[in-house]
């Protein structure tokens, strides 16, 4: 793993790359390792309802494309109130692949920021699976913490996670 983070006493939005069902587990393990908060995770509602046993490990349901999507970003930001959550957000909405050259976020990101100020600390993860020259695969975890100097927008977030995510790429080294 790859990143410092300082503890807070604050809520933590955590913002990462969606390629893999595992994504909210990869999470789950970073808020174990390095914040210690109540873990909660939006997924889509298509893939939470057949696994609807990981509502009970924090997933709650967005659904794209239709009016509850207000009733998911408001309950993200009621989660967001208390200082003991930690709320994982995929903003691009759907799996991509880690060699994509860009993830393209969804505007949803921007009402839950901009509601939520700056009472908050918001972090960047990215996951990135190698082999190089092992037989197995090798997860690396980077993380590191977002500061906008204002109330970010979807695109100014996205352009901040493109540049930290290509930084990853570029760190790419065997172990």
């Amino acid at each position: 793993m790859t990143g410092e983070v300082t503890t807070t006493d604050m809520p933590v939005l955590l913002i990462g790359n969606h390629f893999s069902w595992w994504d909210g587990f990869i999470a789950c393990y970073l808020n174990q390792r390095l914040f210690g908060k109540k873990f909660h995770v939006m997924m889509l509602e298509e893939q939470l309802r057949p696994r609807i046993f990981l509502s009970r490990a924090g997933a709650y349901s967005v659904r794209k494309n239709s009016r509850s999507i207000i009733e998911s970003i408001s309950y993200t930001i009621e989660l967001m109130q208390d200082k003991n959550n930690l709320v994982v957000i995929y903003p691009q909405g759907e799996f991509s692949s880690i060699y994509a050259p860009g993830i393209s976020f969804e505007k949803g990101i921007s009402l839950v920021t901009g509601r939520l100020e700056d009472r908050f600390r918001l972090f960047f993860y990215a996951a990135l699976i190698d082999y190089f020259a092992f037989r197995k695969p090798t997860l690396y975890l980077y993380v590191k913490e977002f500061l906008p100097e204002e109330v970010p927008t979807a695109s100014s977030l996205e352009s901040a996670y493109h540049s930290f995510y290509s930084g990853c790429i570029d760190q790419q080294k065997p172990c």
